[in-house]
């Protein structure tokens, strides 16, 4: 380890950021802010509406639009949705059901653009969706839509009530209105009682042209439980009886349009973001005592999610726009429903499909200019007349053509982000080639395999099912580094006990792997977690209960919690007559135990039956906050709320004890001069607050991972006399293993997947930061815990033995912790600056490629996750701050 310390710090830090800052210079041209035609629309014909009848008057006057926030297809027109009010309507032909296509990325903020600009959304949204409420940058004032539309046709006003996304969108544009947050998912009764509270008064009254609700607790439900959840049922229930409400003043001012619809859909566990049939099929009903077209619900489940006629959900601009008479918005490429047109005389139908023609056309002439095949076909159109069919075929080609094409690249950002990652890669490559090569005691067979390992795994990145079962990839690296290590540095078939552990190892590994459902393209019930959270809660609790309770353990007796605190100097081991030790094993059995009770109260809440022999345990929880439960209900609001109320104690104090006992430790240690068991300490503390921000049934799957430590702990021990040997070694066996973790917990590269309902513990109302940190958390908690386990491993192995300190540890070698580091920053720096050139080569490549956005696009986001925080944030500026304590 020759050379300058600081200025090889210097120049790894620097190749380090300037990775980070060519990766967001190509994500600036990759997902560029998307250019749409200035202005307003006008109608063809400026002296006629084609949408109005003879006496110049338009189907609907006014319109009440309701959104349910993720109402999947099947949630209103299958056999088990509970829309019995709706199922009338549409046997009696008062309202007319689709199936509507909502386009990826399937989140709140591209979705609302989509269904009122009719335009297609840009991925970028999806990132701003989760941008702070005082972000007013996703706003649409200066861009056509039906809001602006249908407000500037004769002076009309439009209401809002709901999710306040639109406010952003929309700023200045509703007369009356009040906005609820749409990321506080621990919510679903509040979030809607506030917009139904509004009603009376707004059905009382005639100061409305429009009025929009928008329920957001349907969506809520699903993220914390899925579509599957006890509080499902109820609230669709509640939704189908507000529907009624709406139904029934409109009997009375049937010159009004309902329209009832879900932004996205939900896939099996409950999120969206994704492209799965699940999500992107959402309901959609346009409800009238005007219309008479007598349908047939409810229909047998189906798992396509199709229901009644499909359409695509921006088709609802130019729909809205032909039933309210205002001109169809500039930059929309929506298409007139056909069973919508059937309402307006014959003669009129050609009309207004030309109507909806010609403004499609001109968004097709300002990308291609007039000429062309498609040209052609359209003044054919325009010369003579032809039958209905064959407007619908024009219109749906140019729609599919144009929205396959929507995004305008910035190649600038794109090449110059691209020749800066490659350069990094260059810079890297020779660095860690020349010390490695050069390093003595160094075992170049180990260097060449980590260096084909990452080649040969960044290569994956050009294939889009690779991606997309990119667990598959990680399981078999892991497996094949493990069995090159077993040979060559483990010495396996040397010893029984080293033959023994890695067996343990490669145990572990296999239950990790059967832990959940981890690709994007099948999905199996036939996992570990669906076994435990669906046919066996009580084997669930069981083995929650051991983690909890051998963690506690391992913070008491492996690292040197108890000689911190001991009154007496000298003893490693708890003595139970030392009030020091007491002291300290009082903590940590109070931070498990209340964490356990968090949880316990969690899964309740979630609508979950509690296993019966823990049912004294809840009561007594609940009763010791003064909550009575004698004569209340689960679906009682009030009682949700203060167990809500209880459950954010319980977890701030769970935060609040753990930091407490991390500073403590740190701070005491300092002054009594214990040099070891410091990382141990801070990794185990840290790992209950893991556990703390994970889903029930993953759990367990961190005895797995403890078991999976202690054996590769075994494996290496007393082997760190070739330092760099060993460095490389454990970081390369860290790295595979936070991957396989990371998918094994049921992650995967969709945005579908990232699992918000641990993004609240302890938060009372929506923070962007701190929510955005304990989704990191939730969803990172396995690489997390190998980041950490790592540092264990590098400088502490025989703590993890609880053998004590020994003197092979390289944590004695108090020269070398940089250096250590800086060695392990580099071996790591090398695999993501590999990396990020082959997933920016690849998406620069199949930039027009049919899944770019649905498969390529997520994985950039997942990977600048990676990169900049578990890189970066974790294993670069956490590793250095455990190490300076």
């Amino acid at each position: 380890m020759s050379g300058s310390l600081n200025s090889r710090w210097v120049v790894q830090v620097s190749l380090t950021i300037i990775n980070i800052i060519g990766f967001l210079v190509f994500l600036r041209g990759f997902f560029p802010s998307k250019v749409v035609l200035p202005g307003f629309n006008s109608f063809q014909d400026s002296t006629k509406s084609p949408f109005s009848d003879q006496y110049g008057n338009p189907q609907f006057n006014k319109f009440i639009l309701m959104v349910v926030d993720a109402m999947r297809s099947d949630f209103c027109f299958s056999d088990r949705s509970n829309f019995s009010f709706l199922h009338q309507l549409i046997n009696q032909g008062r309202a007319l059901p689709f199936t509507a296509f909502s386009n990826p990325p399937t989140v709140t903020l591209p979705r609302l653009k989509g269904i009122t600009t009719g335009g297609t959304p840009n991925f970028l949204d999806a990132i701003l969706n989760v941008a702070d409420d005082q972000d007013d940058s996703q706003g649409l004032h200066n861009q056509d839509s039906w809001v602006h539309q249908f407000r500037h046709s004769n002076n009309k006003t439009i209401n809002f009530f709901g999710d306040d996304t639109w406010l952003k969108l929309f700023q200045d544009q509703f007369t009356e209105f009040e906005g609820t947050n749409s990321f506080f998912v621990s919510d679903f009764t509040e979030v809607d009682n506030n917009v139904t509270r509004h009603l009376d008064d707004q059905l009382s009254s005639n100061k409305w042209d429009g009025l929009i609700l928008h329920y957001l607790g349907l969506d809520h439900i699903g993220h914390k439980g899925g579509p599957e959840s006890p509080y499902m049922k109820p609230k669709q229930i509640e939704m189908d009886k507000i529907l009624q409400r709406l139904y029934t003043y409109v009997t009375k001012n049937d010159d009004t349009l309902i329209v009832l619809m879900g932004d996205h859909g939900m896939n099996e566990i409950g999120n969206h973001g994704g492209s799965s049939p699940g999500e992107t099929s959402a309901a959609l009903s346009f409800i009238s005592p005007k219309f008479n077209h007598k349908g047939e619900s409810p229909l047998p489940y189906n798992s396509d999610y199709s229901y009644h006629h499909k359409i695509s959900q921006i088709d609802l601009v130019p729909t809205l726009a032909a039933l309210l008479n205002f001109p169809i918005p500039k930059n929309s490429l929506g298409v007139i429903a056909k069973e919508i047109l059937e309402i307006w005389p014959e003669n009129q139908r050609i009309k207004i499909l030309l109507e909806n023609c010609a403004q499609i056309m001109n968004l097709y002439e300002a990308k291609y200019g007039p000429s062309g095949k498609v040209w052609s076909q359209w003044e054919n159109l325009q010369a003579k007349q032809h039958p209905i069919a064959d407007y619908y075929e024009f219109l749906q080609d140019i729609q599919s053509e144009m929205a396959s094409s929507a995004t305008n690249y910035g190649y600038k950002d794109i090449y110059a982000g691209a020749l800066i990652l490659v350069i990094t890669a260059l810079a890297v490559i020779v660095v860690f080639n020349r010390y490695f090569l050069t390093a003595s005691n160094m075992n170049i067979s180990s260097v060449m395999f980590y260096e084909l390992f990452v080649v040969l795994y960044s290569l994956h990145f050009h294939g889009s099912s690779l991606i997309e079962e990119e667990h598959q990839i990680w399981y078999f690296f892991t497996t094949a580094t493990l069995l090159f290590l077993a040979i060559t540095f483990f010495d396996t078939f040397k010893s029984l006990q080293n033959f023994i552990s890695f067996g343990v190892l490669f145990a572990c590994i296999r239950f990790m792997r059967s832990w959940n459902n981890s690709g994007q393209k099948y999905s199996s019930q036939y996992n570990i977690a669906y076994y435990l959270s669906h046919s066996n809660p009580n084997l669930m609790w069981g083995l929650i209960i051991l983690t909890y309770f051998v963690l506690t353990l391992c913070i008491y007796i492996q690292g040197s919690l108890v000689p911190t605190f001991a009154f007496s100097f000298g003893k490693r081991l708890p003595d139970v007559k030392d009030p020091g030790g007491l002291i300290s094993f009082i903590v940590v059995f109070v931070a498990t135990s209340v964490s356990f009770s968090f949880k316990l109260l969690q899964y309740y809440i979630d609508g979950n039956t509690i296993p019966k022999w823990l049912n004294r345990f809840l009561l007594w929880i609940i009763e010791s906050h003064h909550i009575d439960l004698s004569s209340a209900t689960l679906e009682d609001n009030e009682l949700k709320f203060q167990l809500q109320s209880v459950s954010i104690q319980l977890s701030k104090f769970t935060t609040i004890i753990l930091l407490l006992l991390v500073i403590s430790r740190v701070i005491i240690g300092k002054i009594r001069k214990i040099r070891y068991g410091t990382i141990t300490d801070i990794t185990n503390i840290m790992t209950i607050y893991l556990i703390h921000q994970t889903r029930h049934e993953n759990i367990p799957i961190f005895l797995a991972l403890m078991f999976a430590k202690f054996a590769l702990s075994k494996l290496i021990y007393r082997k760190t006399n070739r330092i760099d040997q060993y460095i490389l070694t454990v970081t390369m066996t860290v790295l595979c293993l936070q991957n396989l973790t990371f998918f094994c917990m049921g992650n995967t590269n969709s945005l579908a997947t990232v699992d918000l309902s641990n993004a609240y513990n302890g938060v009372k109302a929506y923070n962007v930061f701190l929510v955005g940190l304990l989704t990191f958390v939730s969803n990172f908690a396995g690489p997390i815990f190998w980041s950490l386990s790592g540092l264990q491993l590098l400088y502490e192995p025989s703590l993890l033995n609880f053998n004590g300190p020994a003197t092979t540890d390289l944590l004695h070698y108090t020269g070398l912790k940089k250096s250590i580091l800086l060695v392990k920053s580099l071996i790591s720096l090398f695999f993501y600056t590999v990396s990020a050139v082959n997933l920016v080569g690849s998406c620069i490549n199949l930039r027009f490629h049919l899944f770019i956005w649905t498969v390529f696009s997520p994985k950039l986001l997942f990977f600048g996750s990676w990169i900049l925080f578990v890189n970066v944030l974790i294993d670069l500026i956490l590793a250095v701050i455990v190490l300076l304590f």
